[in-house]
């Protein structure tokens, strides 16, 4: 998968690639839509830094629902 982003607002966020991949790794871990192991994988941070980025917004590590955990949630 290949995502665009303006390269105009990429500039305006004075952000790097880096950045991106962060910010989406933290949002989908923080809706619970992706386990911890995956957003560190993601944002390409070891799991000690990504809990260090997470405490710096003021997020906590949280359990991640298994597939059928989810299913009941989104069916419920």
């Amino acid at each position: 998968m290949r995502l665009r982003i303006p390269d105009d607002i990429v500039c305006r966020a004075e952000a790097a690639e880096s950045d991106l991949l962060l910010a989406v790794a933290l949002q989908f871990y923080a809706d619970n839509r992706i386990d911890h192991a995956d957003a560190c994988r993601l944002s390409g941070l070891s799991p000690t830094e990504f809990n260090h980025e997470l405490a710096l917004r003021g997020l906590s590590i949280q359990q991640y629902p298994g597939k059928a955990s989810r299913a009941r949630l989104v069916a419920g």
